[in-house]
């Protein structure tokens, strides 16, 4: 069984180790909705009376949870420590967080405490409920030139949704992240080369000199909720590791050039490496690095918003021949705010 409901107010707070909640230490700007997915089981039982009876025991306790919203760049370390490795911050305004997947092995995302509510109380405590031990599943950054919005969706998992025995629980009070600075697709830039045999250099690409209709970069990280059966129960006991998945997709503008260059690659099976960047005010910046290839079979010439675009798959990848730092994803972060 399951039960869902909106929220308006959003408080977090990275946890140090999972099993322990901590107490909400920031604010999240964003809007989504929570559900209890609790589940029971129950059997018939024959008691003699013309009415079914029947006996239910709860099985475990479960919770998901989405946030999508505009995203700020100061908030990216937030989502990529509960997706792939807590991350530390090096220097100083900016700080800097930059970091990508290892192919050799998995990494040891960090779980975050959130709390979750409106105004109006549940209990006599509070309005907030709490879902602790929370790691990010999915997240899809979308960006479209026509309403110039750069947006977030992302899908969680976590221990349960804790209502405090019904009281409800009281928001700390946690501040917004200091000086969120917005990300806008505006301002984004896409370069390109071929992938060699040595991969994680991004230093020297080449710029893909095309327009940026409206584009989205899938994120799967992996992430899946694990369960252990003990003591007549199943507890939530973390997460395990599927293969990551990363798309982007672009729209673009179609001219002689772009065409040449995508579908060539695609058709040959060549793997290149793209980077996705994207600027804000005061040295604030993301680098999407990807490796990886074009998908063959994407749609050349399509209309959008008027124009003749073309709609390819970029989809990450490691290729085998990179026997040196092979590479997939990674990133390259600069906001205002330190997230420790």
């Amino acid at each position: 069984m399951s039960t869902s409901q909106k929220f308006m107010r959003a408080e977090a707070g990275k946890q140090s180790v999972f099993g322990t909640a901590v107490t909400p230490d920031f604010k999240l700007p964003f809007t989504g909705e929570y559900a209890d997915m609790q589940t029971e089981q129950s059997a018939a039982w024959d008691s003699g009376t013309w009415t079914p009876v029947e006996i239910v025991e709860k099985t475990s306790d479960y919770a998901t949870f989405k946030l999508s919203g505009a995203m700020f760049f100061e908030l990216l370390p937030v989502f990529l420590s509960a997706g792939f490795a807590d991350l530390s911050p090096t220097g100083s305004n900016p700080y800097a967080y930059d970091a990508e997947l290892n192919p050799a092995a998995v990494g040891a995302p960090s779980p975050y405490t959130f709390y979750f509510g409106a105004n109006e109380a549940i209990g006599g405590t509070g309005p907030a409920v709490r879902i602790q031990d929370a790691y990010l599943q999915k997240m899809v950054l979308s960006f479209n030139l026509n309403s110039k919005e750069l947006t977030v969706q992302s899908d969680w998992f976590g221990k349960s949704v804790d209502d405090n025995s019904g009281a409800g629980r009281a928001f700390i009070g946690a501040a917004l992240p200091t000086s969120l600075g917005m990300m806008k697709g505006m301002l984004s830039a896409l370069e390109i080369q071929d992938a060699a045999t040595t991969g994680s250099d991004f230093a020297t690409m080449t710029a893909f000199d095309c327009s940026l209709l409206d584009w989205s970069l899938n994120i799967d990280t992996g992430l899946r909720p694990q369960w252990a059966g003990e003591e007549n129960a199943l507890t939530y006991c973390g997460y395990y590791h599927e293969e990551p998945v990363v798309t982007f997709q672009p729209t673009i503008r179609t001219n002689a050039t772009n065409y040449a260059l995508v579908k060539g690659k695609a058709n040959s099976r060549t793997f290149q490496e793209v980077m996705l960047t994207m600027n804000g005010a005061t040295s604030r910046q993301v680098k999407w690095q990807m490796t990886g290839r074009w998908l063959p079979n994407f749609t050349a010439h399509s209309r959008a918003g008027g124009e003749v675009v073309m709609s390819p798959t970029f989809q990450c990848k490691t290729p085998h021949t990179q026997t040196t730092t092979p590479h997939m994803f990674g990133w390259e972060l600069d906001t205002q705010w330190s997230h420790t």
